[in-house]
């Protein structure tokens, strides 16, 4: 199970400090941590890039329809004022100094910025779930911590580990349900039986 993002996003409430304790408590590396939350923020970013992108679209559209319906010359050139660049400010106020021609160039660099950052969103997003599915769960207080497996806390032991019986392969089909032989026996003889499920499944694999 992936951990939520949100835990390593601090506005919503995730303790970064607990993640990072938890990895280095599993002794893991802390440093995945870090490239989760550098990517996530890279992330949200372009994210928001990109919603801005669509709204400087629906900007241009707007203003271009108000300067055809004010049927003002669309003009010949699409060469832009110096200075002018693709920004947060980017609004109306913006726009309206340049002609129809103008603005779709606009439309256009702003269609090619957007096929950029789509880029940039999607090999973040998967840097950053690459780097999350390595973090480890958060672990239960009562988990002993050791980096040696010979250190594990029995929680609980069944029956008698001290007694060792041997099976034979007739027991062991039998114990786990595996052949009919009462019906084996009818068809083929005493030593005749069919194979049930599992034991066919068994079989089957084994030669596999």
């Amino acid at each position: 199970m992936v951990l939520d993002l949100d835990l390593f996003r601090t506005e919503k409430g995730g303790d970064i400090e607990k993640v990072r304790k938890n990895q280095k408590d599993r002794f893991k590396s802390v440093e995945l941590v870090d490239k989760v939350i550098d990517n996530d923020l890279k992330w949200r970013q372009f994210r928001h890039k990109a919603d801005n992108f669509n709204k400087f679209k629906n900007v241009c559209s707007k203003v271009i329809g108000e300067k055809m319906k004010a049927k003002e010359p669309v003009g010949d050139s699409n060469t832009l004022p110096d200075g002018f660049a693709l920004n947060d400010d980017l609004s109306a106020d913006n726009l309206k100094p340049l002609t129809v021609t103008q603005i779709k160039q606009v439309r256009v660099l702003i269609d090619e910025a957007m096929v950029q950052n789509e880029k940039d969103l999607t090999a973040t997003e998967n840097e950053r779930n690459s780097a999350l599915r390595e973090v480890g769960n958060h672990l239960h207080s009562s988990v002993p911590l050791s980096n040696d497996e010979d250190e594990n806390k029995i929680e609980r032991t069944f029956g008698d580990i001290e007694v060792r019986k041997k099976y034979s392969h007739v027991d062991l089909i039998t114990m786990i349900d595996g052949v009919d032989s009462e019906m084996g026996a009818m068809v083929a003889g005493g030593r005749g039986y069919f194979l049930k499920v599992c034991a066919y499944n068994l079989d089957s694999f084994s030669m596999l």
